[in-house]
Protein backbone atom coordinates (compact mmCIF):
# COMPACT_ATOMS: atom_id res chain seq x y z
CA UNK A 1 0.00 0.00 0.00
CA UNK A 2 1.22 3.25 -0.73
CA UNK A 3 -0.93 5.15 2.34
CA UNK A 4 -3.13 4.28 5.09
CA UNK A 5 -7.15 5.02 4.72
CA UNK A 6 -6.83 8.33 7.32
CA UNK A 7 -3.73 9.90 5.34
CA UNK A 8 -5.74 8.81 1.68
CA UNK A 9 -8.04 10.85 2.95
CA UNK A 10 -6.65 13.70 4.18
CA UNK A 11 -4.57 14.34 1.14
CA UNK A 12 -7.82 13.95 -1.41
CA UNK A 13 -9.04 16.69 0.63
CA UNK A 14 -6.14 18.77 0.78
CA UNK A 15 -5.06 18.24 -3.13
CA UNK A 16 -7.62 20.36 -5.12
CA UNK A 17 -7.72 19.96 -8.57
CA UNK A 18 -9.30 23.35 -9.10
CA UNK A 19 -5.58 25.28 -10.60
CA UNK A 20 -6.10 23.00 -14.42
CA UNK A 21 -10.22 23.79 -13.84
CA UNK A 22 -9.93 27.60 -13.23
CA UNK A 23 -6.65 28.51 -15.36
CA UNK A 24 -5.86 27.44 -19.22
CA UNK A 25 -3.34 25.14 -19.66
CA UNK A 26 -1.55 25.56 -23.82
CA UNK A 27 0.99 22.83 -24.62
CA UNK A 28 3.87 24.02 -27.07
CA UNK A 29 5.67 21.18 -29.26
CA UNK A 30 9.27 22.24 -30.90
CA UNK A 31 11.54 19.58 -32.21
CA UNK A 32 13.18 19.34 -29.11
CA UNK A 33 11.12 20.25 -26.19
CA UNK A 34 7.20 19.81 -24.72
CA UNK A 35 6.25 23.01 -23.17
CA UNK A 36 2.99 23.17 -20.76
CA UNK A 37 2.21 26.69 -19.53
CA UNK A 38 -0.78 28.38 -17.85
CA UNK A 39 0.92 31.84 -18.67
CA UNK A 40 -0.35 31.79 -22.07
CA UNK A 41 0.43 31.51 -26.05
CA UNK A 42 3.21 33.65 -26.44
CA UNK A 43 5.13 33.65 -23.11
CA UNK A 44 4.77 29.62 -23.92
CA UNK A 45 6.09 29.66 -27.20
CA UNK A 46 8.48 32.65 -26.53
CA UNK A 47 10.10 30.04 -23.70
CA UNK A 48 9.71 27.23 -25.98
CA UNK A 49 11.76 29.19 -28.84
CA UNK A 50 14.57 30.03 -26.17
CA UNK A 51 15.10 26.64 -24.97
CA UNK A 52 15.70 25.78 -28.65
CA UNK A 53 18.27 28.37 -29.19
CA UNK A 54 19.94 27.23 -26.02
CA UNK A 55 19.36 23.22 -27.07
CA UNK A 56 21.83 24.22 -30.56
CA UNK A 57 24.35 26.05 -28.67
CA UNK A 58 24.94 23.29 -26.35
CA UNK A 59 25.11 20.90 -29.74
CA UNK A 60 27.38 23.37 -31.11
CA UNK A 61 29.37 24.73 -28.71
CA UNK A 62 29.60 22.46 -25.56
CA UNK A 63 32.08 20.38 -24.58
CA UNK A 64 28.88 18.22 -23.07
CA UNK A 65 26.24 17.74 -25.66
CA UNK A 66 22.92 17.29 -24.99
CA UNK A 67 20.93 13.89 -25.01
CA UNK A 68 19.14 12.77 -28.33
CA UNK A 69 17.14 9.96 -26.83
CA UNK A 70 15.74 11.09 -23.45
CA UNK A 71 12.55 13.62 -23.21
CA UNK A 72 12.37 17.33 -21.45
CA UNK A 73 9.26 18.36 -20.51
CA UNK A 74 9.11 21.78 -19.42
CA UNK A 75 6.35 23.50 -17.08
CA UNK A 76 5.99 26.74 -17.02
CA UNK A 77 3.38 28.40 -14.09
CA UNK A 78 1.98 31.56 -14.71
CA UNK A 79 3.05 32.88 -11.33
CA UNK A 80 4.52 32.10 -7.73
CA UNK A 81 1.12 30.99 -5.88
CA UNK A 82 0.65 28.16 -8.67
CA UNK A 83 4.32 27.18 -8.46
CA UNK A 84 4.04 26.81 -4.59
CA UNK A 85 2.15 23.71 -5.01
CA UNK A 86 4.73 22.06 -7.71
CA UNK A 87 7.91 23.16 -5.28
CA UNK A 88 9.43 21.66 -2.24
CA UNK A 89 11.56 25.40 -2.19
CA UNK A 90 8.94 27.93 -3.22
CA UNK A 91 12.38 30.65 -3.11
CA UNK A 92 13.35 29.19 -6.24
CA UNK A 93 11.92 30.11 -9.26
CA UNK A 94 13.22 26.97 -11.35
CA UNK A 95 14.21 23.37 -10.72
CA UNK A 96 15.17 20.36 -12.18
CA UNK A 97 13.98 17.18 -11.82
CA UNK A 98 14.58 13.19 -13.42
CA UNK A 99 11.24 11.13 -13.47
CA UNK A 100 10.90 7.57 -14.26
CA UNK A 101 10.03 8.16 -17.73
CA UNK A 102 11.08 11.83 -18.87
CA UNK A 103 12.92 14.61 -17.38
CA UNK A 104 11.00 17.79 -16.25
CA UNK A 105 12.38 21.78 -15.73
CA UNK A 106 9.57 23.70 -13.82
CA UNK A 107 9.59 27.30 -13.72
CA UNK A 108 7.66 29.36 -11.27
CA UNK A 109 6.36 31.19 -14.37
CA UNK A 110 7.76 31.96 -18.30
CA UNK A 111 9.09 35.39 -18.32
CA UNK A 112 12.44 36.19 -19.58
CA UNK A 113 13.43 37.19 -16.53
CA UNK A 114 13.57 33.54 -15.41
CA UNK A 115 15.44 32.21 -18.56
CA UNK A 116 19.04 32.28 -16.91
CA UNK A 117 17.33 29.73 -14.06
CA UNK A 118 15.92 27.51 -16.54
CA UNK A 119 19.43 27.54 -18.31
CA UNK A 120 21.15 26.41 -15.06
CA UNK A 121 18.66 24.03 -14.79
CA UNK A 122 19.15 22.31 -18.59
CA UNK A 123 22.41 22.25 -17.60
CA UNK A 124 22.15 20.12 -14.85
CA UNK A 125 19.88 17.86 -17.51
CA UNK A 126 22.38 17.75 -20.08
CA UNK A 127 25.39 16.66 -17.53
CA UNK A 128 22.57 13.93 -15.73
CA UNK A 129 22.58 12.55 -19.40
CA UNK A 130 26.45 12.97 -20.57
CA UNK A 131 26.81 9.81 -18.77
CA UNK A 132 29.94 12.28 -16.43
CA UNK A 133 30.25 11.78 -13.18
CA UNK A 134 30.41 15.05 -11.78
CA UNK A 135 31.32 16.29 -8.33
CA UNK A 136 28.42 18.83 -7.02
CA UNK A 137 30.13 21.95 -6.79
CA UNK A 138 31.72 21.77 -10.37
CA UNK A 139 27.97 20.75 -11.58
CA UNK A 140 26.30 23.99 -9.96
CA UNK A 141 29.07 26.22 -11.08
CA UNK A 142 29.25 25.14 -14.16
CA UNK A 143 25.36 25.81 -14.73
CA UNK A 144 25.87 29.27 -13.09
CA UNK A 145 28.35 29.87 -15.19
CA UNK A 146 26.17 28.69 -18.65
CA UNK A 147 23.05 30.61 -17.28
CA UNK A 148 24.36 34.08 -17.90
CA UNK A 149 24.69 33.42 -21.28
CA UNK A 150 22.93 35.87 -23.99
CA UNK A 151 22.85 36.20 -27.53
CA UNK A 152 24.97 38.42 -29.64
CA UNK A 153 25.38 38.98 -33.53
CA UNK A 154 28.20 35.91 -34.02
CA UNK A 155 26.69 33.64 -31.61
CA UNK A 156 26.44 33.57 -27.83
CA UNK A 157 28.49 34.94 -24.63
CA UNK A 158 29.24 32.95 -21.69
CA UNK A 159 30.62 34.46 -18.62
CA UNK A 160 28.85 37.52 -17.47
CA UNK A 161 29.10 38.29 -14.13
CA UNK A 162 26.12 36.81 -11.62
CA UNK A 163 25.36 39.76 -9.04
CA UNK A 164 24.08 37.44 -6.89
CA UNK A 165 27.57 35.19 -6.60
CA UNK A 166 29.76 38.37 -6.27
CA UNK A 167 27.87 39.67 -3.72
CA UNK A 168 28.07 36.36 -1.74
CA UNK A 169 31.70 36.28 -2.15
CA UNK A 170 32.70 39.94 -1.41
CA UNK A 171 30.13 39.02 2.35
CA UNK A 172 32.36 36.14 3.04
CA UNK A 173 35.76 38.71 2.06
CA UNK A 174 38.79 36.43 3.60
CA UNK A 175 36.62 33.33 4.84
CA UNK A 176 36.43 31.52 1.88
CA UNK A 177 36.36 27.46 2.06
CA UNK A 178 39.38 26.20 1.28
CA UNK A 179 39.74 24.14 -2.08
CA UNK A 180 39.57 20.55 -0.56
CA UNK A 181 36.49 21.34 1.82
CA UNK A 182 34.93 23.35 -1.40
CA UNK A 183 35.48 20.59 -3.40
CA UNK A 184 34.41 18.08 -1.18
CA UNK A 185 30.87 18.94 -0.66
CA UNK A 186 27.92 16.96 -1.08
CA UNK A 187 24.12 16.73 -0.98
CA UNK A 188 23.72 16.14 2.35
CA UNK A 189 26.75 18.95 3.82
CA UNK A 190 25.95 21.44 6.00
CA UNK A 191 27.44 23.68 3.90
CA UNK A 192 25.20 23.24 0.61
CA UNK A 193 21.45 23.55 2.87
CA UNK A 194 22.45 25.56 5.39
CA UNK A 195 22.02 29.99 4.64
CA UNK A 196 24.64 31.59 4.02
CA UNK A 197 27.08 29.05 3.88
CA UNK A 198 24.79 27.94 1.14
CA UNK A 199 25.39 30.93 -0.68
CA UNK A 200 29.28 31.40 -0.33
CA UNK A 201 29.31 27.64 -1.87
CA UNK A 202 27.92 28.42 -4.49
CA UNK A 203 29.36 31.93 -4.94
CA UNK A 204 33.04 30.08 -5.12
CA UNK A 205 32.23 26.68 -7.20
CA UNK A 206 30.49 29.66 -9.56
CA UNK A 207 34.22 31.60 -9.52
CA UNK A 208 36.23 28.07 -9.70
CA UNK A 209 34.21 27.02 -12.36
CA UNK A 210 34.64 30.33 -14.51
CA UNK A 211 38.12 30.05 -13.54
CA UNK A 212 38.73 26.42 -15.21
CA UNK A 213 36.37 26.69 -18.29
CA UNK A 214 37.25 30.34 -19.36
CA UNK A 215 40.29 31.75 -18.60
CA UNK A 216 42.98 31.68 -20.38
CA UNK A 217 45.36 29.97 -18.30
CA UNK A 218 42.98 27.13 -17.96
CA UNK A 219 40.71 26.73 -20.02
CA UNK A 220 43.14 24.22 -22.52
CA UNK A 221 43.19 21.80 -19.80
CA UNK A 222 39.69 21.92 -18.35
CA UNK A 223 38.81 18.81 -20.40
CA UNK A 224 41.49 16.95 -18.92
CA UNK A 225 40.50 18.34 -15.68
CA UNK A 226 37.19 17.15 -16.19
CA UNK A 227 38.39 13.62 -17.38
CA UNK A 228 39.99 13.15 -14.12
CA UNK A 229 37.24 14.52 -11.70
CA UNK A 230 35.11 11.49 -14.55
CA UNK A 231 37.86 8.44 -13.46
CA UNK A 232 37.42 9.33 -9.86
CA UNK A 233 40.48 11.76 -8.88
CA UNK A 234 39.82 14.53 -5.91
CA UNK A 235 39.34 17.80 -7.60
CA UNK A 236 43.01 18.45 -5.87
CA UNK A 237 44.60 15.24 -7.38
CA UNK A 238 42.47 16.33 -10.82
CA UNK A 239 43.80 19.71 -10.69
CA UNK A 240 47.56 18.56 -9.93
CA UNK A 241 47.18 16.36 -13.21
CA UNK A 242 45.77 18.66 -15.66
CA UNK A 243 47.16 22.24 -14.39
CA UNK A 244 50.27 21.16 -12.21
CA UNK A 245 49.32 23.40 -9.70
CA UNK A 246 48.35 22.31 -6.37
CA UNK A 247 44.99 22.84 -4.07
CA UNK A 248 46.66 25.97 -2.45
CA UNK A 249 47.96 27.45 -6.04
CA UNK A 250 44.16 26.77 -7.22
CA UNK A 251 43.03 28.85 -4.28
CA UNK A 252 45.18 31.95 -4.77
CA UNK A 253 44.77 32.01 -8.28
CA UNK A 254 40.90 31.70 -7.79
CA UNK A 255 40.94 34.53 -5.36
CA UNK A 256 43.27 36.42 -7.82
CA UNK A 257 40.98 36.22 -10.56
CA UNK A 258 38.00 37.06 -8.34
CA UNK A 259 39.50 39.99 -7.15
CA UNK A 260 40.37 41.30 -10.71
CA UNK A 261 36.65 41.90 -11.08
CA UNK A 262 36.89 41.33 -14.94
CA UNK A 263 36.12 37.78 -15.21
CA UNK A 264 36.89 36.59 -18.90
CA UNK A 265 33.70 36.11 -20.43
CA UNK A 266 33.70 34.31 -24.08
CA UNK A 267 31.67 34.34 -27.39
CA UNK A 268 31.30 31.01 -28.64
CA UNK A 269 30.75 31.20 -32.34
CA UNK A 270 27.37 29.16 -33.56
CA UNK A 271 25.10 29.26 -36.05
CA UNK A 272 21.66 29.45 -33.62
CA UNK A 273 19.51 30.49 -36.67
CA UNK A 274 16.25 32.48 -35.38
CA UNK A 275 14.97 29.21 -34.29
CA UNK A 276 11.65 30.58 -35.77
CA UNK A 277 10.33 27.04 -36.84
CA UNK A 278 6.59 27.12 -35.96
CA UNK A 279 5.36 25.10 -32.72
CA UNK A 280 2.80 22.86 -32.07
CA UNK A 281 0.24 25.29 -30.02
CA UNK A 282 -2.45 23.37 -28.50
CA UNK A 283 -4.87 23.73 -25.37
CA UNK A 284 -5.01 21.99 -22.93
CA UNK A 285 -8.59 20.56 -21.84
CA UNK A 286 -9.60 19.43 -17.93
CA UNK A 287 -8.34 16.12 -18.03
CA UNK A 288 -5.03 16.69 -19.95
CA UNK A 289 -3.94 19.62 -17.86
CA UNK A 290 -5.08 17.46 -14.60
CA UNK A 291 -2.84 14.44 -15.96
CA UNK A 292 -0.38 16.83 -16.83
CA UNK A 293 0.07 18.02 -13.27
CA UNK A 294 0.03 15.10 -11.53
CA UNK A 295 3.07 14.18 -13.69
CA UNK A 296 5.39 16.72 -12.13
CA UNK A 297 3.95 15.56 -8.78
CA UNK A 298 5.41 12.16 -9.59
CA UNK A 299 8.46 13.59 -10.31
CA UNK A 300 8.30 15.72 -7.84
CA UNK A 301 8.72 13.02 -5.12
CA UNK A 302 4.57 13.08 -4.68
CA UNK A 303 3.25 9.87 -5.15
CA UNK A 304 0.11 9.78 -2.88
CA UNK A 305 -0.72 13.28 -4.59
CA UNK A 306 -0.68 11.85 -8.39
CA UNK A 307 -2.21 8.81 -7.24
CA UNK A 308 -5.14 10.18 -6.10
CA UNK A 309 -5.47 12.14 -9.18
CA UNK A 310 -4.57 9.32 -11.32
CA UNK A 311 -7.60 7.29 -9.87
CA UNK A 312 -9.99 9.86 -10.43
CA UNK A 313 -8.78 10.31 -14.06
CA UNK A 314 -8.89 6.38 -14.71
CA UNK A 315 -12.93 6.79 -13.82
CA UNK A 316 -13.36 9.06 -16.51
CA UNK A 317 -10.88 7.83 -19.65
CA UNK A 318 -9.53 4.26 -18.63
CA UNK A 319 -8.55 3.45 -21.86
CA UNK A 320 -6.24 6.30 -22.09
CA UNK A 321 -2.99 5.20 -22.86
CA UNK A 322 -0.87 7.94 -21.88
CA UNK A 323 -3.08 7.90 -18.14
CA UNK A 324 -1.76 4.12 -18.15
CA UNK A 325 1.97 5.30 -19.03
CA UNK A 326 1.88 8.18 -16.41
CA UNK A 327 0.02 5.00 -13.83
CA UNK A 328 3.00 2.70 -14.57
CA UNK A 329 5.57 5.11 -14.18
CA UNK A 330 3.91 5.99 -10.35
CA UNK A 331 4.23 1.86 -9.41
CA UNK A 332 8.11 2.36 -10.93
CA UNK A 333 8.78 5.21 -8.79
CA UNK A 334 7.41 3.35 -5.30
CA UNK A 335 9.22 -0.09 -6.51
CA UNK A 336 6.18 -1.80 -7.14
CA UNK A 337 7.18 -3.69 -10.70
CA UNK A 338 4.23 -5.94 -10.81
CA UNK A 339 2.20 -2.79 -11.11
CA UNK A 340 4.33 -0.72 -13.03
CA UNK A 341 4.70 -3.62 -15.80
CA UNK A 342 0.81 -4.34 -15.83
CA UNK A 343 -0.03 -0.14 -16.18
CA UNK A 344 2.51 -0.09 -18.75
CA UNK A 345 1.61 -3.28 -20.92
CA UNK A 346 -2.15 -2.26 -20.94
CA UNK A 347 -0.69 1.66 -22.42
CA UNK A 348 1.89 -0.66 -24.77
CA UNK A 349 -1.45 -2.81 -25.58
CA UNK A 350 -3.13 0.12 -26.48
CA UNK A 351 -0.78 1.65 -29.20
CA UNK A 352 1.87 3.81 -26.82
CA UNK A 353 4.39 3.93 -28.72
CA UNK A 354 6.63 6.20 -26.49
CA UNK A 355 10.66 5.30 -26.61
CA UNK A 356 11.50 5.32 -23.37
CA UNK A 357 7.80 3.64 -22.26
CA UNK A 358 8.71 1.01 -24.58
CA UNK A 359 12.20 0.65 -23.14
CA UNK A 360 10.95 1.00 -19.33
CA UNK A 361 8.65 -2.32 -20.52
CA UNK A 362 11.20 -4.25 -21.78
CA UNK A 363 13.21 -3.83 -18.62
CA UNK A 364 10.28 -4.94 -16.33
CA UNK A 365 9.66 -8.31 -18.57
CA UNK A 366 13.10 -9.40 -18.82
CA UNK A 367 13.19 -9.01 -14.82
CA UNK A 368 9.83 -10.81 -14.80
CA UNK A 369 11.31 -13.77 -16.87
CA UNK A 370 9.17 -13.07 -19.83
CA UNK A 371 9.31 -15.03 -22.85
CA UNK A 372 12.01 -13.34 -25.37
CA UNK A 373 9.43 -12.52 -27.91
CA UNK A 374 7.15 -10.45 -25.62
CA UNK A 375 10.48 -8.49 -24.65
CA UNK A 376 11.68 -8.03 -28.12
CA UNK A 377 8.31 -7.06 -28.94
CA UNK A 378 8.95 -3.70 -26.45
CA UNK A 379 12.18 -3.17 -28.09
CA UNK A 380 11.44 -2.91 -31.08
CA UNK A 381 8.98 -0.62 -30.79
CA UNK A 382 10.74 1.43 -28.46
CA UNK A 383 14.03 1.71 -31.53
CA UNK A 384 11.21 2.17 -34.24
CA UNK A 385 10.26 5.51 -32.24
CA UNK A 386 13.84 6.44 -31.49
CA UNK A 387 16.32 4.76 -33.58
CA UNK A 388 19.15 6.55 -31.94
CA UNK A 389 18.04 5.63 -28.59
CA UNK A 390 21.19 3.83 -27.74
CA UNK A 391 20.28 1.90 -24.52
CA UNK A 392 17.14 0.33 -26.27
CA UNK A 393 19.36 -0.72 -29.51
CA UNK A 394 21.96 -2.08 -26.68
CA UNK A 395 19.25 -4.49 -24.91
CA UNK A 396 18.09 -5.03 -28.59
CA UNK A 397 20.97 -6.25 -29.57
CA UNK A 398 21.46 -8.57 -26.55
CA UNK A 399 18.08 -9.94 -26.59
CA UNK A 400 17.90 -10.55 -30.47
CA UNK A 401 21.32 -12.49 -29.37
CA UNK A 402 19.34 -14.36 -27.10
CA UNK A 403 17.46 -15.82 -29.17
CA UNK A 404 19.69 -16.69 -31.69
CA UNK A 405 18.70 -13.68 -34.50
CA UNK A 406 22.45 -13.25 -34.58
CA UNK A 407 22.29 -10.93 -38.40
CA UNK A 408 19.50 -8.70 -36.10
CA UNK A 409 21.95 -8.60 -33.20
CA UNK A 410 24.46 -7.23 -35.51
CA UNK A 411 22.32 -4.84 -37.05
CA UNK A 412 21.50 -3.38 -34.25
CA UNK A 413 24.52 -2.97 -32.46
CA UNK A 414 26.58 -1.78 -35.41
CA UNK A 415 23.90 1.15 -35.35
CA UNK A 416 24.94 2.88 -32.25
CA UNK A 417 26.70 5.79 -32.88
CA UNK A 418 28.55 6.04 -28.98
CA UNK A 419 29.42 2.77 -27.08
CA UNK A 420 30.57 3.93 -23.03
CA UNK A 421 33.43 2.40 -21.54
CA UNK A 422 30.96 0.48 -18.96
CA UNK A 423 28.47 -0.83 -22.16
CA UNK A 424 31.12 -2.20 -24.16
CA UNK A 425 32.74 -5.28 -22.92
CA UNK A 426 28.63 -6.27 -23.31
CA UNK A 427 27.98 -4.65 -26.86
CA UNK A 428 31.86 -5.99 -28.12
CA UNK A 429 31.23 -9.79 -26.62
CA UNK A 430 27.94 -9.95 -28.50
CA UNK A 431 29.05 -8.96 -31.69
CA UNK A 432 31.85 -11.33 -31.58
CA UNK A 433 29.92 -13.82 -30.43
CA UNK A 434 27.47 -13.25 -33.32
CA UNK A 435 30.38 -13.31 -36.17
CA UNK A 436 31.35 -16.03 -34.96
CA UNK A 437 27.90 -17.91 -35.64
CA UNK A 438 27.10 -16.58 -38.46
CA UNK A 439 30.69 -18.13 -39.74
CA UNK A 440 33.03 -14.69 -39.72
CA UNK A 441 35.92 -15.58 -37.75
CA UNK A 442 38.10 -12.76 -38.88
CA UNK A 443 35.38 -10.15 -37.75
CA UNK A 444 34.66 -12.23 -34.51
CA UNK A 445 38.47 -12.07 -33.54
CA UNK A 446 38.31 -8.21 -33.97
CA UNK A 447 35.31 -7.85 -31.87
CA UNK A 448 36.88 -10.51 -29.08
CA UNK A 449 39.73 -8.24 -29.10
CA UNK A 450 38.13 -4.99 -28.52
CA UNK A 451 36.14 -6.36 -25.93
CA UNK A 452 39.56 -7.20 -24.11
CA UNK A 453 40.49 -3.85 -23.74
CA UNK A 454 37.00 -3.37 -21.75
CA UNK A 455 36.65 -6.11 -19.95
CA UNK A 456 37.80 -5.57 -16.16
CA UNK A 457 35.20 -8.19 -13.72
CA UNK A 458 36.13 -11.99 -13.52
CA UNK A 459 32.51 -13.14 -15.30
CA UNK A 460 33.68 -10.89 -18.38
CA UNK A 461 36.94 -12.07 -19.06
CA UNK A 462 36.13 -15.70 -18.32
CA UNK A 463 32.89 -15.08 -21.04
CA UNK A 464 35.19 -13.66 -23.37
CA UNK A 465 37.93 -17.07 -22.65
CA UNK A 466 35.24 -19.00 -23.17
CA UNK A 467 34.31 -17.69 -26.66
CA UNK A 468 37.59 -17.23 -27.69
CA UNK A 469 38.01 -21.13 -27.09
CA UNK A 470 34.87 -22.07 -28.94
CA UNK A 471 36.53 -19.64 -32.08
CA UNK A 472 39.75 -21.23 -31.95
CA UNK A 473 37.91 -24.66 -31.93
CA UNK A 474 35.86 -24.28 -34.84
CA UNK A 475 38.76 -22.35 -36.94
CA UNK A 476 40.60 -25.39 -36.51
CA UNK A 477 37.93 -28.16 -36.90
CA UNK A 478 37.75 -30.04 -40.22
CA UNK A 479 34.33 -28.03 -41.26
CA UNK A 480 35.34 -24.73 -40.14
CA UNK A 481 32.84 -22.21 -40.36
CA UNK A 482 32.43 -20.00 -43.68
CA UNK A 483 30.25 -17.21 -44.06
CA UNK A 484 26.73 -17.07 -45.02
CA UNK A 485 26.86 -20.62 -44.37
CA UNK A 486 23.35 -22.15 -44.03
CA UNK A 487 22.06 -23.07 -40.05
CA UNK A 488 19.13 -24.72 -39.60
CA UNK A 489 17.34 -25.61 -36.10
CA UNK A 490 15.69 -28.52 -35.20
CA UNK A 491 13.90 -30.16 -31.89
CA UNK A 492 14.02 -33.51 -30.89
CA UNK A 493 15.82 -36.00 -28.98
CA UNK A 494 19.64 -37.06 -28.84
CA UNK A 495 19.82 -41.29 -29.01
CA UNK A 496 23.39 -42.03 -29.83
CA UNK A 497 27.18 -41.25 -31.25
CA UNK A 498 28.55 -43.40 -33.55
CA UNK A 499 32.61 -43.18 -33.19
CA UNK A 500 34.89 -43.76 -35.74
CA UNK A 501 38.11 -43.60 -37.88
CA UNK A 502 36.59 -40.79 -39.93
CA UNK A 503 35.02 -38.87 -37.05
CA UNK A 504 32.04 -39.06 -34.32
CA UNK A 505 28.38 -38.61 -35.51
CA UNK A 506 25.26 -37.68 -33.82
CA UNK A 507 22.42 -39.96 -34.48
CA UNK A 508 19.33 -37.32 -33.53
CA UNK A 509 15.43 -38.10 -33.93
CA UNK A 510 13.47 -34.84 -34.91
CA UNK A 511 10.03 -33.63 -32.95
CA UNK A 512 8.51 -35.36 -36.21
CA UNK A 513 9.88 -38.55 -35.64
CA UNK A 514 12.07 -38.05 -38.54
CA UNK A 515 16.02 -39.43 -38.09
CA UNK A 516 19.12 -37.28 -39.08
CA UNK A 517 23.08 -38.25 -39.06
CA UNK A 518 24.81 -34.98 -38.34
CA UNK A 519 28.82 -34.53 -38.04
CA UNK A 520 29.70 -34.06 -34.30
CA UNK A 521 32.88 -32.04 -34.29
CA UNK A 522 35.31 -32.28 -31.12
CA UNK A 523 33.40 -30.92 -28.29
CA UNK A 524 35.32 -27.93 -28.01
CA UNK A 525 33.74 -26.59 -31.20
CA UNK A 526 30.20 -27.10 -30.27
CA UNK A 527 28.39 -24.40 -27.88
CA UNK A 528 26.91 -26.71 -25.59
CA UNK A 529 24.11 -24.67 -23.59
CA UNK A 530 22.93 -26.59 -20.76
CA UNK A 531 19.64 -25.44 -19.47
CA UNK A 532 17.50 -28.48 -17.68
CA UNK A 533 18.11 -30.17 -14.68
CA UNK A 534 20.87 -32.75 -14.00
CA UNK A 535 23.70 -33.65 -15.97
CA UNK A 536 23.57 -35.79 -19.29
CA UNK A 537 26.61 -37.30 -20.62
CA UNK A 538 27.20 -37.69 -24.11
CA UNK A 539 29.60 -40.69 -25.32
CA UNK A 540 29.92 -43.15 -27.62
CA UNK A 541 27.11 -45.61 -28.60
CA UNK A 542 23.66 -45.46 -27.20
CA UNK A 543 22.27 -43.41 -24.48
CA UNK A 544 18.95 -42.51 -22.67
CA UNK A 545 17.69 -40.53 -25.16
CA UNK A 546 17.21 -36.84 -24.24
CA UNK A 547 15.32 -33.57 -25.16
CA UNK A 548 17.88 -31.32 -27.35
CA UNK A 549 17.48 -28.73 -29.65
CA UNK A 550 20.11 -28.66 -32.08
CA UNK A 551 21.70 -26.37 -35.02
CA UNK A 552 23.84 -27.40 -37.50
CA UNK A 553 25.42 -26.12 -41.27
CA UNK A 554 24.67 -27.21 -43.87
CA UNK A 555 28.11 -28.04 -45.80
CA UNK A 556 27.84 -29.37 -49.37
CA UNK A 557 31.42 -30.80 -48.78
CA UNK A 558 29.71 -33.40 -45.91
CA UNK A 559 30.87 -37.04 -45.38
CA UNK A 560 28.28 -39.53 -46.81
CA UNK A 561 25.06 -40.08 -44.71
CA UNK A 562 25.57 -37.06 -42.49
CA UNK A 563 23.39 -33.75 -43.33
CA UNK A 564 25.39 -31.35 -41.74
CA UNK A 565 27.54 -30.36 -38.80
CA UNK A 566 26.70 -29.44 -35.28
CA UNK A 567 27.46 -26.10 -34.43
CA UNK A 568 25.11 -26.08 -30.83
CA UNK A 569 23.41 -27.86 -28.54
CA UNK A 570 20.64 -26.86 -26.14
CA UNK A 571 19.18 -29.20 -23.59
Amino acid sequence: MLRSAFSAALLAACFSTGLPAAVQWTRVVTPNFELYTSAGEKPGRDAALHFEQIRAFFAQASPVKPPGDFPLRIIAFSNAEQYRAYTANPLSSAYFVSGPGRDYIVMRDASPESYSTAVHEYVHFVIRHSGLRVPLWLSEGWADVYSSMRRVRDGMAVGDLIPGRMKALDAAKGSWFDFPTLTSVGPGSPIYNEGDRTGLFYGESWALAHMFFLSPEYRDNFGKFLMALHNGSSAPAAAQSAFGKNAAEVFADARAYFDRRKLVGTIFHTNLGTAESNPQVTALDDFDARLVLADVQVAAGRPDLARIEYERLEKVQPERKDLQQSMGYLFWTVRDNAGAKSHLAKAFALGAADPQLCYTLALLQMAAGEPLATILASLERAVAGAPGFTDALIQLGLMRSLARQFEGAKEALLSLQTITSDKAPAVYYTLANAYLQTGELETARTHLATAEKYSKKPDELNALKSLQTLLEARAKSTFAPRPGESIVRVEGQAVAIDCGPQGQKLQFTTAGGQPLVLDLPATAAVEIIHQGPGEVTMKCGTFPPFRAVVEYAQIPAIRQGSVGVVRSMQF
